[in-house]
């Protein structure tokens, strides 16, 4: 998109909190019609950076022209006047309120000095008209009684509503589904095109923002390293731009001494798999990789004892077949499954962070069913440092973390005890570089213990990066095993397509 009509310049912005320098010396423009993307490691100064231009915080220095004019915001609803909104990675939201009366919150349709609740929910339906993200979004149910993903729809809406000129989004797509994240990456782009409307999109999803944005800002340790044009966009220049790494080694070195079988499947037939024949073994990661319904997630399941339809076939761990596989004999054989999915399968969202590292072994801990909730948030402390979480207290609430943070609890829940084989289904979905690179070295690090992994991933670059050896599928089939330097892209669309 090649428009150069500027609506904001931001140049040499810069923002201590104490001895951190969070922005150093960032200068940037924008055109109106851009989807800006803005990507970086954790604690790389993107929040920073978009709270200066959205009026949350002041810079130290540095000078901002929005629409022609110098802009100076004292305060949040100094830009929202202006048109500019942002959209937080964490909804904010009036609890006790409904969608419809947060959504227009500070500007409420009255009669006379009362609120106008008819006309309120009349509008924010037409505004979900208007943007239909999720069309059934229940806009007259208090925001305490709706899901994570639908709160954060109101949010968008609500930012929406001020029909701005800039709307900046802050890890937009990471609660929401997949269709409701595809309606939304396409009403950016009709926007952009259609009503020049400019967006800056933060994303740790970098396929989406490869899609979406025509043009992509880098930052590190505060600095802006780097602007890509559409063009020259591509993930392993982002990636090596934000690590500060050749792309080779951003996963962990593969395995060089791979054991006998730990676990092995024989000739599984179900509803929707056919003839399934994969061998894990210690030592080795073992990816599984087809197009969407290929039947990676149900190879996954009928491992764990989850799918109920198996109708042939055998599973045997370290060489003794499975008479009953089930979920509960396969925990207690080390068999583990870390399921796609966190908030709805992996995480309890209502409960703390040393609940959710503690809850699937409560039993072990206290045998007297008398729980010690000082001895439980010691041993979280202890599992949740292995695992180097981040979080504020070990009593907060899970959602209150990162995605990176959360799916590292899950890692820590399962691997509280000695597993066998560890089965995770696209475990990095959603967290930032950094986070994944943690994941891949926890995993790297439990093959040096002689234990198996089986990981379906839906990142291509992902399943080859990390794996030792691959299966590719296709409609419920095996269709080929690569090892080696047999792991190519090009070998495994060759083989799933």
């Amino acid at each position: 998109m090649k428009n150069k009509e500027p609506i904001l310049t931001c140049t040499k912005f810069d923002k201590h909190f104490g001895a951190t320098h969070a922005v150093n010396n960032v200068s940037f423009s924008l055109n109106r019609g851009d989807i800006f993307g803005l990507v970086g490691e954790n604690g790389a100064g993107k929040s920073t950076l978009i709270k200066m231009i959205g009026g949350e915080c002041i810079p130290d220095s540095g000078k901002m022209i929005y629409k022609n004019s110098e802009a100076k915001w004292k305060k949040s609803s100094d830009a929202l006047n202006n048109k500019i909104s942002i959209v937080h990675q964490e909804p904010l939201l009036i609890s006790s309120l409904n969608g419809a009366d947060n959504i227009f919150l500070n500007k409420e349709h009255t009669k006379g000095v009362i609120i106008d609740e008819e006309e309120t929910l009349k509008k924010a339906k037409l505004l979900l008209q208007k943007y239909p993200i999720y069309p059934d979004l229940i806009l007259d149910k208090n925001v305490d009684e709706l899901m994570l993903d639908e709160k954060f729809i109101v949010e968008i809406l609500k930012a929406l509503s001020y029909e701005p000129d800039i709307l900046i989004l802050d890890e937009p797509t990471a609660s929401l589904p997949k269709k409701s994240s595809e309606r939304l990456l396409n009403l950016l782009e009709e926007l952009s095109k259609k009503e020049k409307k400019t967006f800056i999109y933060i994303s740790h999803k970098l396929e989406e923002a490869i899609k979406v944005c025509n043009k992509i800002m880098v930052l590190r340790n505060g600095e802006n390293v780097g602007i890509l044009e559409k063009e020259d966009i591509e993930e392993n220049k982002l990636i090596k731009m934000m690590i500060n790494q050749d792309y080779e080694h951003f996963y962990p070195k593969k395995s060089e001494n791979i054991g006998n079988t730990i676990l092995q499947v024989k000739n599984l037939n179900t509803e929707a798999l056919k003839n399934i024949n994969i061998e894990i073994k210690a030592g080795e990661i073992v990816g599984l990789y087809g197009l969407m319904g290929a039947g990676m997630n149900e190879i996954a399941l009928s491992i764990f004892g989850i799918n109920n339809d198996l109708k042939e076939g055998t599973i045997s761990l370290h060489g003794k077949k499975m008479h009953k596989v089930e979920v509960s004999s396969m925990i207690k054989k080390g068999v583990f499954l870390i399921p796609p999915d966190k908030h709805k399968y992996g995480l309890f969202d209502t409960f703390t962070v040393a609940g959710n590292i503690t809850i699937a072994h409560l039993y072990e801990i206290f045998p007297q069913f008398l729980i010690s909730k000082s001895k439980e948030n010691k041993i979280a402390q202890k599992q949740a440092a292995k695992f180097n979480i981040k979080y504020g207290n070990i009593g907060q609430l899970v959602e209150e973390l990162s995605g990176g943070n959360q799916q590292k609890i899950i890692l820590a829940r399962w691997l509280f005890k000695e597993c066998e084989v560890l089965i995770l289904v696209d475990p990095t979905v959603g967290i930032d570089i950094g986070a994944k690179r943690e994941i891949y070295n926890l995993l790297r690090d439990l093959t040096k213990k002689n234990k198996g992994i089986l990981m379906v991933s839906s990142e291509i670059n992902e399943i080859v990066g990390i794996s030792d050896k691959i299966y590719t599928m296709r409609r419920g089939r095996i269709t080929a095993e690569l090892e080696k330097e047999q792991i190519t892209q090009e070998n495994i669309l060759k083989n799933i397509l």
